[in-house]
């Protein structure tokens, strides 16, 4: 049995009105409608009947109040404008029956509206920093707020209001994202660690944590059955769980971070958000692509309605696209079949680039070390031939070396014949004159003693 105070009859769109414009926060007829409006859309939010669009967002982060807007999802016109967030608005969330809006946003604040009126019934603090994400239990029995901090905040709304509030520290970094179980009894929460938890509301007990993700995780969702969770991160991949924390598959094509998804009321389809431009719809039973839509900017976040029959989608500074499902499958085979085509092409240049730069770099590398080679045999050849030169001079200088010393000895041989033969030659003449002298002596002694003689006679 849902609480009162989220069980708000399911008031009817023209009662709904009617209150709006008791209460003053209706939107004039030259206000915008939901083809005109040029802000950001961060979030949106079909109440239960798809009777009423939600949108929130603002026009800048910091600098000016954030947009809580009511549409009227059938004909785009604007029913209301709910003030009270001092800058952007990250979140929203419909009561089971309709009657409440919950909003986070920059500010930190967590607000819960009154519909009909559109004023807050209640303001909560989220503590430190930021609020990205708010959800409602299915039952109506509980809000949970998380963000900046890493905390999960669950309030209880019942008969007396808001109940205390439980903090769950879920993750040491931001959490970008939070979703209740359907049957209300878990939560879930997706984190810029990369990783995604599953926790037990009533003990905050951790029961998984989920990774896979090469990137931050910035999206969640559980699917009608609960048996599935869907997770979404800037590694450009959606990821489907089970509730033990296994993956069950990956779902591939988004060219940039993915930050929202939504399944639809019968589970068979996934709606996914994208900063490449396009929101997306995949075949859960086929776990494949079966829809694609082109934006001017970032898509930030996409709501199935309650009929399955439309998927609204927010971007970043543009008119709010509700999308008609049945034509977006009918367009989506030939527009994924043309991704699928620009791919394999793309995909078939890149080979063939791969393919010219390896040849090339083969190429450039064989004739780099031809040139090594052939440069490595020059200076091999180089050094030979100095070698030989080295050694041919240096033959030579032993060679003149050798002949200086042969002619130094042969000229001091000849220099030594030559004196001997000098001193001998001497000798002989210093003998010849001493013979002749003696001759000469003993020629003179006979003539003197012959001369005696014949003188004695």
């Amino acid at each position: 049995m849902f609480c009162c105070r989220f069980v708000v009859s399911r008031l009817s769109l023209a009662v709904m009105i009617a209150g709006l414009l008791s209460a003053g926060v209706v939107a004039h007829a030259e206000d915008e409608s939901l083809a005109k409006h040029k802000r950001w859309v961060t979030s949106l939010a079909y109440s239960p009947d798809g009777a009423l669009l939600a949108t929130v967002g603002g026009e800048s982060l910091l600098y000016r109040a954030g947009d809580v807007l009511l549409w009227n999802a059938k004909t785009g016109a604007r029913v209301a404008t709910l003030q009270g967030h001092d800058t952007c608005v990250w979140s929203v969330a419909f009561s089971p029956g309709g009657g409440s809006l919950v909003t986070s946003g920059y500010d930190g604040k967590v607000i819960v509206w009154d519909v009909a009126s559109g004023k807050p019934r209640a303001t909560m603090a989220g503590k430190k920093g930021w609020v990205r994400s708010v959800a409602i239990s299915a039952d109506g029995s509980h809000i949970a707020a998380a963000g900046e901090d890493g905390i999960v905040r669950v309030w209880s709304w019942g008969l007396d209001g808001l109940g205390p509030v439980k903090e769950i520290k879920a993750h040491d970094a931001a959490v970008y994202a939070v979703a209740f179980s359907p049957d209300s009894s878990k939560l879930a929460t997706a984190s810029t660690d990369k990783t995604a938890k599953l926790f037990d509301l009533a003990s905050g007990k951790e029961l998984a944590k989920m990774e896979g993700h090469a990137d931050a995780v910035l999206a969640i969702a559980f699917s009608p059955d609960g048996k599935t969770i869907a997770t979404g991160a800037a590694d450009r991949k959606i990821k489907l769980w089970g509730l033990d924390g296994k993956e069950k598959a990956t779902l591939a094509g988004h060219k940039d971070w993915v930050d929202g998804l939504a399944f639809s009321k019968d589970g068979t389809m996934l709606a996914s958000a994208g900063q490449d431009r396009t929101a997306r719809l995949w075949d859960i039973k086929k776990l494949a692509p079966a829809g694609i839509d082109e934006f001017k900017t970032t898509v930030w976040m996409v709501a199935f309605s309650p009929d399955g029959k439309n998927v609204a989608v927010g971007s970043h500074g543009g008119p709010i696209r509700v999308l008609d499902v049945a034509v977006s499958l009918k367009e989506g085979v030939a527009k994924i079949a043309a991704e699928k085509k620009a791919a394999q092409e793309k995909a078939a240049a890149a080979k063939i680039a791969a393919e010219k730069a390896a040849k090339e770099k083969a190429e450039a590398e064989m004739a780099a070390k031809v040139a090594k080679e052939k440069a490595a045999k020059e200076a091999k050849e180089k050094a030979a031939k100095e070698k030989a030169a080295k050694e041919a001079k240096e033959k030579a200088a032993k060679e003149a070396k050798e002949k200086a010393a042969k002619e130094k000895a042969a000229k001091e041989k000849a220099a030594k014949e030559a004196k001997a033969k000098a001193a001998k030659d001497k000798a002989a003449a210093d003998k010849a004159a001493a013979d002749k002298a003696a001759a000469d002596k003993a020629a003179a002694d006979k003539a003197a003693a012959d001369k005696k003689n014949e003188k004695a006679e």
